[in-house]
């Protein structure tokens, strides 16, 4: 407990009731001082929209006395300002005197027994303050007691705003884009950048991207205010078509809901570009002949063209010997052209695809030759069989999908003399088969009669048992 001195107590009490400034300072003067202990002051801010701006915010001052103790004036102040002058002597409805004018009006009051709350709508920044409630006591006389509380202003981050000179350029240049934003109070968060590549998150090469920062102001930006740009410079390459950008504010005060692709911008305040086109002329033509074995008078084959551009590139097939434009078909970066039953001498010679795009209203055009050899057929014979190569061609559906192409490997030969020989083949085995089987029983019967005589002897033997033989020995006297 303090005792307020007498002079700044007058001081303090000017804007408060004269009757009770007269009093205090007839007490004062009469040196009639008391000491006293209980009295209690609390203050404490509740939110009930939270402490973000452009919400409001309720300052409460509480106090309670015990024994011979009164509450004379009650103060509210902000840092140093007194903004509001309270009589609270002996009375539940408390009469409070605005000593600081705001316009438009956002400091309010209002009373309840034994506590007194200021609400400040539409917070400001400048609302951030330790805002004081003191109680002086009317007896004894000269008591004070404060109670403070600080007010923290919080202000979101804002949904990012984008700015981009292309939505198409050509290879190996940059795509030029900025992001500003608001980074949010007190807290300052910053801006982060996402790339994708057919809408799927990518990395660039460290290399390839350059970051710039800066702070800027805009008229009507307050002193919480922080405002960034961030400009990137991203170079482009054929290896990563369709590229977009996504520029995220981050925060900790206000967490997103994702940082990984923006779908929502205002609930994640982020921004994302439209797709960019990445251009080129063409290049890199590959002319092959399928299939890539020697070709044959009969045989079917086709010549395939395929390209590096965007645009997607037209192509166009010429023979050179008679400077014959033929059909062909196309699918996205390659064209088909088929051949079938080849002739030596109308299909044979040199074939030239040329492929074309128009890139930045320029017409770029590359174009390769190849040499179809035909080679005469064999002559074929009975016993001889021609093999011919056959394709079958599978359309896609789609504009995206490829062809698929089978060869298939076609025997000729004379159906007379296969058949023939295929009975030759047929009557050898019967015959071969005859014989193994005749010759089979005949050895087997051979072995069953020499079986059965041998048997019979047995049996001979059994019957009439050999004599045996008797030895005579003289002796000779």
């Amino acid at each position: 407990m303090d005792r307020l001195p007498t002079s700044l107590f007058l001081r303090t009490m000017t804007s408060g009731s004269r009757s009770i400034s007269l009093f205090l300072l007839l007490q004062a003067f009469m040196n009639i001082l008391y000491d006293a202990t209980a009295l209690d002051v609390k203050s404490s801010w509740t939110y009930p929209s939270d402490n973000i701006k452009g919400r409001s915010a309720i300052l409460n001052c509480a106090w309670t006395t015990s024994g011979s103790e009164e509450a004379g004036v009650l103060i509210i102040k902000k840092n140093d300002t007194n903004y509001f002058s309270c009589n609270v002597y002996r009375t539940n409805s408390y009469s409070c005197t605005k000593n600081v004018q705001t316009s438009p009006d956002r400091f309010t009051t209002s009373n309840g027994v034994g506590n007194i709350s200021m609400t400040i709508g539409n917070l400001e920044c400048l609302d951030e303050a330790t805002y004081s409630c003191q109680v002086f006591l009317f007896q004894p006389t000269g008591l004070v007691q404060q109670g403070d509380t600080l007010l923290r202003i919080k202000i979101p981050p804002s949904t990012p705003s984008l700015t981009i000179d292309q939505t198409e350029v050509i290879e190996n240049s940059n795509i030029n884009v900025s992001c500003t934003a608001t980074l949010g109070y007190p807290n300052v968060g910053q801006i982060v950048w996402r790339t994708y590549q057919n809408g799927v998150p990518f990395s660039p090469s460290p290399d390839d991207i350059v970051i710039s920062s800066t702070n800027v102001v805009q008229p009507g930006d307050d002193i919480c205010t922080i405002r960034n740009r961030i400009s990137v410079l991203l170079k482009t390459s054929r290896n990563n078509p369709n590229i977009s950008l996504a520029c995220f504010v981050i925060n900790q005060n206000f967490p997103p809901i994702a940082q990984d692709v923006c779908t929502n911008p205002t609930a994640q305040w982020c921004s994302l570009t439209n797709t960019v086109n990445i251009v080129y002329p063409v290049s890199n033509l590959r002319l092959t002949i399928v299939p890539s074995t020697a070709a044959y008078e009969g045989d079917d084959i086709f010549l395939r063209c395929s390209v590096e551009g965007n645009p997607l590139p037209s192509f166009t097939w010429t023979k050179v010997d008679d400077n014959r434009t033929l059909p062909s078909d196309k699918y996205g970066l390659v064209s088909y052209m088929i051949l079938t039953k080849l002739n030596q001498t109308t299909d044979a010679g040199d074939y030239i695809c040329t492929a074309s795009n128009v890139v930045k209203g320029v017409t770029y055009n590359i174009s390769r030759v190849v040499t179809l050899i035909i080679n005469k057929a064999t002559t074929t014979n009975p016993s001889i069989t021609k093999t011919t190569n056959r394709l079958t061609w599978t359309t896609p559906t789609t504009e995206t999908e490829l062809p698929t192409f089978s060869i298939e490997d076609i025997a000729d030969t004379n159906s007379n003399t296969g058949s023939m020989i295929a009975m030759g083949v047929i009557l050898s085995a019967i015959i071969t088969v005859q014989f193994i089987i005749i010759l089979f029983l005949l050895l087997k019967g051979q072995g069953n009669h020499l079986t059965e005589n041998k048997s019979n002897k047995n049996e001979q033997k059994k019957q009439n048992p050999p004599e045996r033989e008797s030895h005579h020995y003289d002796y000779i006297n």
